[in-house]
């Protein structure tokens, strides 16, 4: 008798290959904070300039997302992809090159700020036309791999530079992840329609499975993102991943300095970055699968007071082993404060294109990124400490989770009506046949 191994769908594989792009490099952004010190023992430049290639970096990708988005939606994921890679490699061999801090504003701020962009917004994109059935595991799964790519990001960036210098260090990254990377995105596929697939849970329902011309294809994607982005719901997005990455981004920065400004080693102080971004990884699974399950919008509120409270720790935490403790606390809520996003606009705005949307809300979530990752540096230069940087931290978080409980319900799809605007010609069937009768 022959045994038949069950068949994987493709859909798996698409996470997989989105995981491998993360840890291969795609959240070396990320872990930024981990080369403040070395930059400013060797060069002498101050914390407010090197940090304002963060600052740069999230604002290149707040403005390119929507961009993005829309390059993603028109093209597919893959050729973004490239893209982004392509920006990966430049970003860290002008890094290994750096004499200047202008250098690290060109490699971090532009460059890596691209690939920051073609990442998130190509790889979430691209996962939710594989799914239409178990998206909250698929999203899951790969929000896991953002957490666990920036702990071994920020391991390795540290070990390297703890036996090495900064140009062995990012030389070694670039030629290394960068191939890894470049191989992986041979493999992936924008849409199951590329290989005459189905997504994972059967063909897409009325106008999603439809065959229409390229031009109108173009001009429902434009239509149907001006309804989404005519709710309400839409922008509160925006501005609730503005403050829960303003209030995290203030942590992953500023966390290295923080603590060694307290007397921890610098290898250590590293490693409590790992650490909350290892614990991240173990609630960035969970949320889209509890969010898909229990609620997207109550499940989110709850991940925003759990990554704003635990930051309080941080006004009385000195020693070494009390940061690990703030690093496995603060890393729950951090980990689950952006992982159920494409759960609630599938809610809200049912199947179909999402790449724009999702560009302006990374948009908004970068923006937030660039404001935590350099204002912290100005009040430090300012006040000689972090304190208020810290209540701004949490303050951001706490002001996240009221606005996510002021949106609408996500019992309904907010935009049921939006092939309405559209031409007759450019309608579904359905819709056709009902306006001709």
């Amino acid at each position: 008798m022959q045994l038949r191994l069950p068949r994987v769908h493709y859909a798996w594989i698409i996470i997989g290959l989105s995981v491998l792009l993360y840890l291969a490099g795609g959240s070396i952004t990320q872990a930024f904070g981990v080369v403040i010190l070395p930059l400013q023992d060797e060069y002498g430049w101050s914390q407010g300039s090197i940090t304002l290639a963060y600052g740069i970096s999230a604002i290149m990708s707040a403005v390119l997302s929507p961009v993005v988005g829309i390059a993603t939606d028109r093209y597919g994921g893959r050729p973004v992809l490239f893209v982004g890679v392509a920006c990966f490699f430049i970003g860290t061999a002008i890094s290994a090159l750096a004499t200047d801090v202008w250098h690290i504003w060109l490699a971090y701020g532009v460059f890596l700020g691209v690939t920051q962009s073609c990442l998130n917004v190509a790889l979430i994109t691209t996962v939710t036309y594989w799914f239409r059935e178990k998206l909250g595991l698929g999203v899951g799964l790969l929000q896991c791999a953002g957490g666990v790519g920036p702990a071994g990001t920020t391991l390795l960036i540290g070990i390297l530079l703890a036996h090495y210098d900064w140009r062995v260090a990012f030389w070694s990254l670039g030629i290394g992840c960068g191939t890894a990377m470049t191989m992986i995105v041979f493999f992936f596929r924008s849409k199951p329609s590329d290989m005459g697939l189905d997504p994972l849970g059967g063909a897409w329902s009325g106008a999603v499975g439809q065959e229409f011309s390229r031009d109108i294809r173009i001009l429902r994607d434009k239509v149907r993102a001006a309804s989404i982005q005519s709710t309400s719901a839409f922008w509160k997005l925006v501005m609730v991943h503005y403050l829960g990455c303003l209030s995290h981004a203030i942590v992953i920065v500023y966390i290295v300095p923080i603590a060694v400004l307290a007397g921890v080693g610098a290898v250590a102080a590293a490693g409590v970055l790992s650490t909350l971004a290892l614990v991240s990884g173990l609630t960035r699974f969970l949320t889209p699968v509890l969010a898909d399950s229990l609620g997207a919008r109550g499940t989110m509120a709850v991940m925003y007071v759990l990554q704003g409270l635990p930051v309080l720790m941080l006004y009385w935490t000195n020693d070494t082993w009390s940061f690990y403790v703030f690093a496995v606390i603060f890393g729950i809520g951090y980990g689950g404060e952006g992982s159920a996003f494409p759960i609630i606009n599938r809610r809200y705005y049912g199947e179909g294109s999402l790449g724009r949307s999702f560009g302006w809300q990374l948009s908004g979530a970068m923006l937030g990124m660039a404001t935590g990752g350099w204002v912290g540096g100005v009040l430090f230069g300012f006040f000689d400490d972090y304190l208020l940087t810290i209540a701004l931290s949490v303050a951001a978080s706490l002001t996240g989770a009221v606005v996510i409980m002021s949106m609408d319900r996500t019992d309904r799809v907010l935009i049921l009506d939006w092939e309405d605007r559209l031409p007759e010609e450019a309608r579904s069937g359905p819709l056709r046949s009902s306006a001709a009768n």
